[in-house]
């Protein structure tokens, strides 16, 4: 049996500053291209980079409720995709990751409540998770580098999965918290809270605290910068919080929503949605200078990223228009990032 820590979480004090700090895009801005991938399936959605062995090149997952839910093999250099389905039919692939620099891959199933592992031989292997209707949703290895952790965002909980499968669970606040994103830091795990608007700070022995963000819906993506600083988006504006409590908020112009974000020197690159209906990548330094690169096509916002060794990064998206699906991979490589 799985051993349950729960813990009371403690509220943190925090200093809040709005910081008007923004540079809109114009031709003193950097240069990046876009190029999309068409691809075989109906809902990319998680999406990493590999980098050793069999498992070596981009993979995504399919997120859909029906036989091509699955992870899939992605080759933009002679636009190859290569399926596997996931064992229990309609499991809603989501989040996809890995323990840093090992195999396997490691991915959630929303619609299947389990974990799926990817081994070498590229078979999937399901564990079901403890509770019932989790809706487990992001992935990421832990603090010892053994250990993948994942969001349960309908149950309040962190999940902990070893290399065994085993899973123990973390209650961090009520199932209305819907605990989103997490990653680790400092020998902890922080993670974003969609429904309380917190963001949380998990220890491995499973004790927990909470950090108010302030007014704004938070979106749900959690990420550092160089610093150690904690960086989360929320519909129109970026969070930054010190692990001291100060929270620093800087206003995003023209954005109605926001989806992925990652590190970036002392900063962060976020994906955006502006109220012209275009979607963007956003550049945010510490002090909320902001750079714009806009996908050339339009009701589309980055929803994950993922780092290539070519120095640019590969990303899914997600349509704003309600029922439209994107079949669609992008990559953006950076003027400034071009490999030599």
């Amino acid at each position: 049996m799985n051993r349950m820590f729960c813990k009371l979480a403690v509220f943190g004090i925090i200093a809040l500053r709005f910081i008007a700090t923004t540079e809109p895009a114009g031709a003193d801005n950097p240069s990046g291209k876009f190029t999309s991938y068409p691809v075989p399936h109906a809902s990319p959605h998680g999406i990493v980079y590999f980098g050793q062995g069999p498992l070596k090149g981009v993979w995504y997952t399919n997120s859909t409720r029906d036989a091509k839910s699955g992870a899939v093999e992605f080759s933009r250099k002679i636009g190859k995709t290569i399926f596997h389905a996931t064992p229990t039919a309609a499991a809603v692939a989501g989040s996809i990751n890995f323990y840093s620099g090992k195999e396997p891959l490691w991915f959630t199933e929303t619609g299947a409540n389990k974990i799926a592992r990817i081994d070498a031989s590229k078979k999937i292997t399901e564990f079901a998770i403890p509770t019932a209707d989790s809706k487990p949703f992001d992935i990421q290895h832990g603090p010892d580098d053994e250990s993948m952790w994942f969001t349960e965002s309908a149950a309040g909980k962190i999940g902990r999965i070893d290399s065994t499968g085993k899973i123990t669970e973390f209650k961090v606040g009520e199932a209305s918290a819907e605990p989103t994103s997490l990653m680790a830091q400092d020998g902890v795990i922080w993670f974003t809270e969609v429904g309380s608007g917190r963001i949380g700070r998990l220890t491995t022995s499973g004790e927990v605290k909470h950090f108010s963000t302030g007014k704004g819906r938070l979106t749900g993506d959690i990420t550092n910068s160089n610093d150690g600083a904690l960086w989360a988006p929320k519909l129109s504006s970026v969070v930054r919080l010190k692990t001291d409590g100060t929270l620093d908020e800087f206003p995003l112009a023209g954005v109605v929503n926001t989806g992925a974000i990652f590190g970036n020197g002392d900063g962060v690159y976020i994906g955006a949605m502006k109220s012209d209906g275009r979607g963007a990548i956003l550049s945010i330094d510490g002090t909320g200078k902001v750079h714009e690169y806009n996908l050339p096509s339009k009701y589309l916002m980055p929803a994950a990223m993922a780092i290539d060794p070519d120095g640019g990064f590969f990303m899914t998206v997600s349509s704003s228009r309600p029922g439209q699906s994107v079949s669609m991979i992008w990559r953006l490589q950076l003027d400034s990032t071009k490999k030599k």
